[in-house]
């Protein structure tokens, strides 16, 4: 009979989680100040950490943080800046899309904002079915 070695079985749980993929749907913009979006930003930061593919979709009221200017000065108490999980999710190679419907049509700029309103260049627009494939067997978490 042959048993794994503990260095065997940890070596093919980590090769396992590094092919799993989680799929964070952010939905809400900023009627709560960030909250939503600083923990949808934080679990999939989380998770690429723990070598996951985490893909990040911005959809409905969520699409307002595709935005260039709009993830500075959030800040919830106890997280890191908004802004920053932001950027260290990109720089782990996490994918991040807005719904193609939902950009620069659910998330209408203000008339302030409207100028110089850019999206974020590491931001890309999708369709839905872009991420549904992803989005079985529970790997989706909604905020």
């Amino acid at each position: 009979m042959y048993t794994n070695t503990a260095a065997e079985v940890i070596a093919n749980d980590s090769n396992t989680a590094a092919q799993e993929t989680l799929v964070v749907i952010l939905a809400t913009g900023n009627e709560d100040g960030g909250k939503r979006a600083t923990l949808a930003f934080t679990a999939a930061t989380c998770a690429a950490a723990m070598d996951k593919r985490v893909i990040m979709f911005m959809v409905g009221d969520g699409a307002h943080w595709a935005y260039e200017g709009r993830t500075a000065g959030i800040q919830q108490n106890g997280f890191p800046p908004l802004e920053e999980l932001m950027d260290c999710l990109i720089d782990m190679d996490g994918n991040i899309y807005v719904c193609s419907t939902c950009d620069e049509v659910c998330s209408v700029p203000s008339d302030d904002e409207a100028r110089d309103l850019r999206r974020h260049s590491a931001i890309e627009p999708r369709g839905m079915s872009a991420v549904l494939s992803d989005m079985t067997e529970g790997r989706c978490v909604t905020f």
